[in-house]
């Protein structure tokens, strides 16, 4: 482990989906409500196209390695929109009691 790295910030909140125990992927908490949730919407909105390809296949269009490869895909979209969705809603916390 280093130890001449300086810690992250408080604000730096790890998404949920990072692959090991010390976390690569963070989002900056504090940025804005609408920053958040444009971000969120994003990810949302991909993990719906990838849904509606899949539920647009027909059974001989897809194998089961492609139905992994979209739920895979569609998982991790939909877990970081949620994690972004969480900070969106304490960034809208914090500025209403601006």
């Amino acid at each position: 482990m280093h130890t001449d790295l300086p810690l992250p910030s408080p604000a730096l909140i790890p998404l949920t989906a990072n692959a090991d125990v010390t976390p690569v992927l963070l989002l900056d908490g504090n940025r804005a409500y609408a920053e958040l949730q444009d971000c969120a919407d994003m990810r949302l909105n991909a993990a719906r196209s990838l849904l509606h390809s899949l539920a647009s296949m027909t059974p001989g269009d897809v194998d089961g390695r492609d139905l992994m490869h979209i739920a895979d895909a569609a998982q991790l979209l939909l877990t970081d929109a949620y994690d972004l969705e969480a900070a969106a809603r304490k960034a809208a916390r914090r500025e209403a009691g601006r």
